[in-house]
């Protein structure tokens, strides 16, 4: 969809050459929506409470529930805007005016047990109809319409620019009983290579840039040797000259990426709280929910956040085309913040679809038909609700994509209906029967994991390995192996076979090429998995396997004998998926048994040693 909010052409220019922000602020400003509502007398809002460890969302009336969303409910392509050789979703074709396509929407919507209007909604016709839902979620962009966190957030005219953002929509909807909270913003990637980049390359008197300078002072204790040992300077040969102009690259083998971490949770606070202080300054009561994260998140990043949100969000898509997500995603995030999480997007799509999408241009959750489609949504659902601190998730979209894609080119099969206004009958009937409130109300189970036993190998583990198929087919259930480090940026799986121990690892790897000066990601910087198994031979030598993994870059194994495959990306892509075969000789045995106990230590460091994920123990092969 277009948006409403405009982007300055300089701030376009400026990231022109960036493929990641450029895409960064695609996604965060696709589809805004200007919203007008009639002003309402103040009412009790809606809260979050936590009751027997389940986090909930509280209506004004007291009554806790799970708020099931969905985005993107709009009329769709204009006359003006409609193409018929790239058919889409347009409300006047099948309606004589707006009220009657708000009233018939609203009532689907409410059939299929939807609870919340989410974001790029057209609020201001919905809002008018007696059939709207009782909740609501804007999406403000507060800070991608004026640049914020890319450009200098200490500049009195961006912070102005971002104070008129959230006056205009604040204004027209604060006073609506129906009003959840606002998302400050969308998917804007908080890329930390760009960002450091991009301080750098404004004026001396950015006051974003000296503080940037200032952190790089106090961290090398103003002597520039110890500063030239972390990066790569260019055009600046002291602090002095810094000051005024230069730009870092960060040297390979070094520990510069801390002080760029760092950095990146100075400026993650600034916006954080900037925002709390407008969106306060105009709504003193509706919930502040976060702004949206790309699916992946720094850890610095939602840290920062906590002081200043009441609740934390973040899109999911899904690891695996089937619906289930990694449980180091949700899990730490929630233990970053100490916040209850909303899933601010999840979706699904199918090749088998009315609209004729091709599903091709993005990495989403796809599979061949519409009850496959159904039945991944579904196991979506039910894993968020098993999840205390989960308390809703919005759907995107309402429609499918245009068949030949929006302006971004994504031509995803998104929508409960297609752009001709029919559902799908399959997937707005798995959401009619889930009642997401019961499910909430169960009791919490532990979920299973490897302490139990360690699953069999039922099928090759090497098979498919391609994104989102990549450990699909594992017992990802009974083989997780529980970290032993806080705030894990990925999950360990584990199975074997008779004549192998085999490991998956599933995590996140924030690698852009910006780090460098030649856009190359040096091999002593990719990421290291390291997996040493233990034998009962307490005299054996037992050399752990090290292997290079991620960076776009096929994985290297310290022991060219050992089977190793890696799937994984740089820039836009942060997931970095790889299986180990560790033969029974590694072990000290000729060959496996159910009932025999292994040993192993894993460790992962990510891209530059940014962050450690440890895990260890002694577990008993199960049948």
């Amino acid at each position: 969809m277009k948006s409403s909010f405009a982007v300055h052409r300089s701030l376009w220019a400026a990231i022109g050459s960036s493929e990641l922000l450029a895409a960064a602020l695609l996604v965060a400003l696709l589809g805004g929506c200007r919203i007008q509502a009639a002003a309402l007398p103040p009412t009790p809002r809606f809260s979050l409470q936590q009751s027997n460890s389940q986090w909930w969302l509280v209506a004004p009336g007291g009554r806790p529930f799970f708020s099931s969303g969905v985005s993107v409910v709009t009329r769709g392509a204009t006359r003006e805007s409609h193409d018929i050789e790239n058919p889409a979703y347009a409300a006047w074709q099948h309606y004589p005016h707006d009220g009657a396509w708000a009233d018939e929407t609203l009532t689907r919507l409410r059939n299929w047990r939807f609870t919340t209007i989410g974001g790029w909604s057209h609020h201001q016709i919905l809002l008018q109809s007696s059939n709207m839902l009782s909740g609501l979620t804007p999406v403000l962009h507060i800070g991608s319409t004026a640049g914020a966190p890319w450009w200098d957030m200490w500049d009195e005219k961006i912070i102005q620019r971002m104070d008129n953002v959230a006056r205009e929509q604040i204004l027209a909807v604060r006073d609506d009983p129906r009003l959840i909270g606002y998302y400050s913003d969308n998917e804007m990637g908080w890329w930390n290579a760009a960002l450091f980049r991009m301080t750098l390359e404004q004026a001396s008197s950015s006051g974003q840039r000296q503080r940037l300078i200032q952190l790089l002072r106090e961290t090398y204790d103003g002597d520039w040797g110890k500063l030239t040992a972390d990066f790569d300077p260019e055009l600046a040969d002291s602090f002095q000259s810094l000051e005024q102009r230069g730009q870092l690259w960060l040297r390979p083998g070094s520990r510069g990426i801390v002080v760029m971490r760092r950095f990146l949770s100075q400026m993650a606070s600034r916006y954080y709280q900037l925002v709390h202080g407008i969106i306060r300054k105009y709504d003193s009561r509706a919930l502040i929910l976060g702004d949206r994260y790309q699916s992946f998140y720094y850890p610095e990043v939602a840290r920062a956040a906590a002081p200043w949100v009441d609740a934390i969000s973040s899109n999911l898509n899904a690891s695996w085309h089937d619906g289930t997500f990694a449980r180091f995603h949700l899990d730490t995030l929630h233990a970053l913040t100490g916040r209850p999480v909303l899933v601010s997007e999840y979706y699904m799509a199918a090749t088998e679809n009315r609209t004729g999408n091709r599903n091709n241009h993005g990495v989403f959750p796809l599979v061949l038909t519409q009850r496959e489609r159904a039945a991944g949504l579904e196991r979506t659902l039910r894993s968020l609700t098993r999840l205390p601190y989960v308390v809703g998730a919005d759907w995107f979209q309402f429609f499918d994509e245009p068949r030949h894609g929006r302006e971004d080119g994504e031509n995803y099969n998104f929508g409960l209906v297609d752009v001709w206004n029919r559902p799908y009958e399959e997937v707005t009937r798995a959401f009619a029967r889930i009642d997401l409130n019961a499910l909430k109300r169960e009791a919490v189970h532990r979920r299973p994991d490897v302490t139990a036993g360690v699953p069999s190998a039922t099928r090759d583990p090497f098979g498919n390995l391609t994104a989102g198929q990549a450990l699909r087919h594992w017992d990802r259930e009974r083989g997780f192996v529980p970290a032993a480090s806080e705030f894990p940026v990925a999950d360990l799986y584990v199975c074997w076979s008779a004549q192998a121990i085999y490991l998956g690892l599933f995590g996140y790897d924030f690698v852009e090429d910006g780090y460098y000066r030649d856009k190359a990601i040096p091999k002593k910087d990719r990421a290291l998995w390291t997996v040493t198994p233990v034998t009962e031979n307490t005299d054996a030598v037992v050399e752990p396997v090290r292997a290079r993994v991620g960076s776009g870059r096929e994985g290297i194994p310290s022991d060219p004998t050992i089977r190793l495959l890696n799937v994984c990306g740089i820039n836009l892509s942060v997931r970095n998926v790889a299986v180990m075969e560790l033969p029974a000789e590694r072990f000290g045995r000729r060959r496996f048994r159910a009932g025999d106990e292994v040993e192993f230590r894993s460790t992962l460091t990510t891209h530059a040693e940014a962050y450690r994920v440890e895990w260890k123990g002694r577990f008993r092969l199960a049948k």
